[in-house]
């Protein structure tokens, strides 16, 4: 998976999560316990996206 749809990977994830937070904010403790859900998810996709990035530099620095 290249970095750019890892990117678009995360922004979806995060896009799906407004509506789950715009319910929290209106009163639902259901959509609270969902946001926060959606939120350790997209922590674990940015911190693969992280390992990508420098997985990646590493790689083309050996290739020079």
């Amino acid at each position: 998976m290249s970095v750019e749809e890892k990117l678009k990977e995360i922004i979806a994830c995060l896009s799906e999560g407004l509506v789950d937070a715009g319910k929290f904010d209106r009163g639902n403790a259901s959509a609270g316990v969902r946001t926060r859900k959606n939120a350790q998810c997209c922590v674990v996709k940015l911190k693969e996206l992280r390992k990508l990035v420098s997985d990646v530099k590493r790689e083309r620095a050996k290739g020079k």
